[in-house]
This record gives structure tokens, sequence and C-alpha cells, in this order.
């Protein structure tokens, strides 16, 4: 029998061959929860709640967050001028919007941002804002670049 806690507060008792029970997070009176007091007094400590999972990859809010940056104003000002930093924007546009509608092509979106940023010429402002926009749509687990 062991006892662990919940992320919401609350405690699970396994009872072994998959069965459980949860207990609230205060006295019930039942005799449950008469037991895990019991055994929290004899110096017993519950097992820590597991952590919650990481956030979902939010293709939205990193769009949003890149299309307010400078980052994106010097990506469209070089597309004028440089063919390769044209169609590679092209390509990440197109990517994002995939990613954007459920259909993310991670190995794709990576080489996509390092071949702009490679081919491109950008501030370490510039950067930080790509790391923000990232982190913004807790997509910086997911991608990583070299500064």
């Amino acid at each position: 029998m062991t006892y662990q806690l919940t992320p919401q507060g609350g405690i699970i008792l396994d009872l072994g061959n998959g069965r459980i029970l949860g207990l609230p997070s205060e006295n019930n009176g039942t005799p449950a929860w008469s037991e895990y007091q019991a055994w929290l007094d004899a110096g017993n400590t519950p097992e820590p709640a597991p952590p919650p999972p990481p956030p979902a990859p939010d293709y939205v809010a990193f769009w949003d967050a890149l299309m307010t940056s400078s980052l994106y104003v010097s990506i469209r000002e070089q597309s004028f001028t440089s063919l390769p930093i044209n169609t590679l924007a092209t390509e990440l546009i197109a990517l994002l919007g995939d990613a954007k509608a459920g259909r993310a092509n991670e190995t794709a979106i990576q080489q996509s941002i390092e071949s702009v940023l490679f081919y491109g010429t950008f501030t370490d402002t510039q950067l930080n804002e790509l790391q923000n926009a990232l982190a913004t749509g807790h997509l910086n687990v997911i991608y990583t670049f070299n500064s």
C-alpha cells in the first residue's frame, strides 16, 4: 500500500492489483483517511505529486510574437534583396501555417529556422526576440538555434 500526493492537492492510495482510492486533502472522517493519518503518524511520507505535463506547443502564440518582432521586419526587408532569404522565409511561413493548422513538421521547421538564420544577418536583440517568441509558444523545448 502506497500513498501519493496529486497535483490538485488530494491523495491517491494504491491498494495494489491496479486498484486505487482517492482521498481528499483534508480529513473526511472515513476509515481510509484514519488509516492514512496513522500511516503519517508512524513517520511515513507520501510520494510527491508527479510534475504537471509540459504545456502544449502553441504555434499561434509563437506566430503572433514573431510577427510583432524586429526580427520579422528584418527577415521581410532582407527578402526584398536576397533570393535565398525570400525563398527560406516563404518556406518557413508555409511550414508555420501548417503547424498552426495542427500539422507541424518539426524537422522541417528546425531546418528552416536554421537556414534563415544562416543566410540572413540578424542582431543579438533580434535573436533574443526569436528565443522569446519560441518561449511564448512553448516551442523552445522543440526548436533550438545557435546564436
